[in-house]
């Protein structure tokens, strides 16, 4: 059977988080796996959404064209993607000529049939940048849930469409001035028009997550609105009329004829070019969509919207939308310094480590949050100490009394019960990831797990192997069968251990199916002995960086009233304040301190200095003669936390004033600027917050100590 699985296109304007991974493309990749185990041909689509708002928004900031900052990151997804082993047949492009030609399809097509109307509207114009601007451009005060970051188009936090002129307090993000609503012409998409058959459509999904179908059916239900398709806007796909030459189709609308100008690319290089016609016009073939909840919108209104007015392509068959992995409560953010990227992550934790977490931990049914503690936790006590050390002692008990183990069928009771369990949990497992319920079908994993190492510590292979040889080879032969399905059921989460152990079991190196009838089928094992498949994650090992740098905001300085050279100085982390005592009396007056971001080690130990109580240091630039404090860029919230080459705060409690002197920092200056990089261990690493570098606070000599 064909399967069509698009996955929602990342904007090409940042690196990907966690959030990302665990909202959209992770479960899809599990997905896939199992269907083509299953025997199915599936056809796996994404691509960089290229045209979006914030690709401009960085490339403004950055002083680069969009299509700079659009190439370099969608060759960062690319990496990132294949750094945790998730696989697409394509990951496109919207700057690709064919979906261009795609677009400009659609759009005449639904103008020839009446869905697209010109109309005026009101659009928000910026008096300091001097043009119209894109709703993402706008910020404010969602009117909905009171979010004060949301955007103009739509709220990160509660998932609300918006208007630009919703918004509380809005202004613009380039230059912090207050839009103008100003009157101009573009064309509209006739929702209305295809609201009676889209809610008719939603009603009938009795198979879908009730996140989805509830979110949908109360959108359509509250009215569907004509809804604007293009923008006053340089960067993105040309109206395909004459006379409209300054504006372009929005990318809400082009992107999501990503997916089918994806097929058509893959398909082009073909001996079949029109294969893609397989996936998209034959009603018998299904389609699954995977993303965040902050897609839903798009994708059971929208873009079936556009489908029923083109007509001839098929609709969504199962819209699977997880809900937010949250990081200390709070959304995952790169550009706001919330939570890790995937390269964060991946320099703390190998990529199977990371996947089985993640998996277990996807936001399905609800928000959930991401932790190290827990990452370690679950991975040590399930991963290693159940499943790898199940593994590694049959196949080195196995390997070390037996060249091969071949089927014995004289089962007693305990064997025939291990069987059909395993049996059970394996039927359980498929008929839960045929479903895209991936955190049950790993339960059910587990489950078989926990029962494999139970009946191998009752048959008792050591103790038997010294009275019957044919029965201890009866219980390992079950032993490694149960093994043997262990592994396969693996594989859709973590792919390269799976492969791995199934060599370990003397197996072909060839991916595992999920069809046999028997799923005790292997006549023989050959086991081979060798290092334990695992080993346990010690984060702290991997992550040298033990102090908690953060941004701090000096709120009051006064002198000392015991020593000449030193300030007290009051610093706020927005949710805390606490005191420092500091020697930078004889280099900064109070005024030019006061109000100024610095760089705060938050978990020195306490000291008492002259009679004041000091908790914590600021970071300065220091060549003997002149001092400097390390800084932020301005936006840069007191509060956010400071990364040493990417490395977070392993948060280990806190540290002497020798451990924070064992690492060597040092003022990197170019350009007009310095940079703060830092080395121990062996491990360097460039001082950063939110996606930017922190600095001295004014040029000083290249290579001056921070202390």
């Amino acid at each position: 059977m064909k399967i069509l699985v698009n996955c929602a296109l990342p904007y090409a304007s940042g690196p990907l988080h966690l959030g990302h991974i665990a909202g959209a493309y992770l479960g899809a990749d599990i997905f896939v796996r199992f269907q083509r185990m299953a025997g199915n041909e599936v056809l796996f689509v994404s691509g960089s959404d290229e045209y979006g708002t914030p690709i401009t928004i960085r490339a403004d900031k950055e002083g680069k064209s969009p299509k700079e900052i659009a190439d370099f990151y969608h060759n960062d997804h690319l990496n990132t993607f294949r750094s945790l082993d998730i696989n697409f047949d394509i990951f496109s492009r919207t700057t690709e000529e064919i979906h261009s030609e795609t677009v400009s399809e659609f759009f005449l097509e639904l103008l020839r049939k009446g869905y697209l109307v010109e109309r005026s509207m009101i659009a928000p114009y910026c008096p300091g940048c001097g043009r119209f601007m894109p709703d993402r451009y706008i910020t404010g005060t969602c009117p909905n849930c009171g979010y004060k970051d949301a955007r103009g188009d739509q709220c990160d936090e509660c998932g609300k469409t918006l208007d630009a002129k919703d918004l509380i307090n809005p202004i613009c993000s380039i230059c912090g001035d207050v839009p103008e609503f100003r009157e101009t012409n573009h064309f509209f998409l006739r929702l209305d028009l295809l609201q009676d058959r889209l809610l008719q459509w939603i009603d009938a999904k009795r198979d879908w997550r009730s996140n989805v179908v509830n979110f949908t059916r109360n959108f359509i239900s509250s009215g569907l609105r004509e809804r604007p398709i293009t923008r006053d806007i340089e960067w993105g796909v040309r109206i395909p009329l004459e006379g409209y030459d300054h504006k372009r189709i929005y990318v809400w609308f082009e992107a999501l004829i990503g997916y089918l100008s994806a097929a058509k690319l893959y398909f082009r290089g073909t001996p079949n070019p029109d294969e893609w016609k397989a996936y998209w016009q034959d009603g018998e073939v299904p389609s699954y969509y995977f993303m965040g909840k902050d897609n839903i919108e798009f994708h059971t209104i929208i873009w079936p919207a556009m489908l029923m007015g083109k007509e001839g392509l098929n609709l969504p068959s199962r819209v699977i939308a997880n809900e937010y992995l949250r990081f200390r409560g709070e959304k995952f953010s790169k550009s706001r310094g919330i939570g890790f990227s995937v390269d964060d992550i991946l320099k703390l934790a190998q990529k199977d480590y990371v996947r089985y977490y993640m998996a277990s931990n996807l936001p399905e049914g609800g928000d959930t949050n991401f932790s190290m503690e827990e990452l370690v936790d679950r991975v040590n006590t399930e991963y290693i100490d159940k499943f790898g050390n199940f593994i590694n002692r049959i196949v080195s008990f196995s390997a070390a009394h037996f060249q091969e183990i071949s089927v014995n069928s004289d089962y007693d009771e305990d064997d025939r019960s291990m069987m059909d369990f395993a049996k059970e949990k394996f039927l359980a497992w498929k008929s839960a990831l045929s479903d895209a319920q991936i955190k049950k079908g790993l339960q059910e994993w587990l489950d078989l797990v926990k029962y494999a190492n139970s009946y191998f510590n009752r048959s008792k292979p050591w103790a038997l192997i010294k009275s019957d040889g044919e029965g201890c080879m009866r219980k390992l032969y079950v032993s490694l069968g149960v093994a043997k399905i262990l592994a396969d059921m693996i594989y859709p989460y973590t792919p390269s251990s799976s492969m791995m152990i199934r060599r370990m079991l003397g197996l072909p190196g060839i991916e595992p199916s999920a069809r046999e009838e028997n799923i005790f089928s292997v006549q023989s094992f050959r086991p081979v002995k060798g290092e334990p498949p695992f080993r346990k994650l010690d984060v702290t090992a991997a992550n040298p960086n033990s102090m908690d740098l953060v941004v701090g905001k000096v709120l009051e300085v006064s002198d000392h009233p015991n020593a000449d050279t030193l300030y007290l100085i009051r610093v706020s982390f927005g949710d805390s304040e606490t005191g420092i005592v500091s020697g930078l009396r004889d280099h900064y007056d109070k005024e030019q301190l006061s109000g100024r971001k610095i760089i705060v080690v938050r978990n020195l130990k306490k000291a008492r200095i002259r009679g004041q109580d000091s908790n914590g240091m600021l970071l300065a630039a220091d060549n003997g003669r002149v001092v400097k404090v390390l800084t932020v860029p301005e936006g840069v919230p007191e509060g956010s936390r400071v990364t040493i080459g990417g490395y977070p705060y392993n948060g280990k409690g806190t540290i002497s004033i020798d451990e924070v002197h064992a690492y060597s920092m040092a003022a990197e200056c170019s350009s007009g600027a310095c940079r703060v990089e830092a080395s121990i261990d062996g491990k360097k690493g460039y001082l950063e917050v939110m996606g930017d570098y922190v600095y001295v606070s004014e040029k000083v000599e290249n290579g001056s100590e921070v202390r």
